[in-house]
């Protein structure tokens, strides 16, 4: 039996006689140019963007405009008082006006409660400086001598005075009880 021996390509090409030849010619084929790389990254992310976001908007305006279409006018039943969003007649808008946008009434509300925090703080203010004027004319002001009371130590007096009654009182009815047994004993 005869056996095979396996060349690599090469040595087995040099030892048949064959030689590789390159025919590449004798001009430069790749030529430097400047990159173009953001530039199309740059138009895939906007087509994608524009296709991700502007296609189904698309769609849906022309769902809610072919298929609800706009609102009519009608009669309001009796005791029944529309909310703001049933005012508006594209679809679209009702939707914006009830999920996201906030009501007129709430923002005029908001308003009026900021002018009032703001009336008061103003109204407080002059109060101030008037008291400050008329203790500088009176000459009726809190002078070097003043101290201004703490809360703490007045909470822990009468916590002291709470607990100090519960055990007079305790020793107390104690002192009692052992007077009345003596008493009962010795008679």
């Amino acid at each position: 039996m005869r056996q095979i021996i396996r060349v690599p390509l090469k040595r087995q090409a040099l030892l048949q006689g064959q030689v590789s030849v390159r025919n590449a010619g004798h001009e430069r084929k790749m030529v430097i140019i400047p990159t173009k790389f953001e530039w199309t990254q740059f138009k895939n992310d906007l087509h994608f963007y524009i296709l991700l976001g502007l296609v189904p908007m698309g769609l849906l305006i022309t769902y809610a405009n072919m298929v609800v279409g706009p609102a009519e006018l009608s009669e309001i039943p009796e005791g029944y008082e529309p909310k703001e969003y049933e005012y508006y007649q594209s679809p679209i808008k009702r939707w914006l006006a009830k999920y996201i946008f906030e009501e007129p009434m709430k923002n005029y509300e908001r308003s009026l409660h900021t002018l009032h925090v703001e009336a008061e703080r103003r109204y407080w203010n002059l109060l101030y400086k008037k008291v400050k004027v008329l203790m500088q004319d009176r000459l009726d002001y809190r002078g070097w001598y003043w101290v201004d009371a703490d809360k703490s130590v007045m909470d822990m007096q009468k916590d002291y005075k709470d607990v100090h009654t519960v055990v007079v009182v305790v020793v107390v009815v104690v002192v009692v009880v052992v007077v009345v047994v003596v008493v009962v004993y010795i008679l």
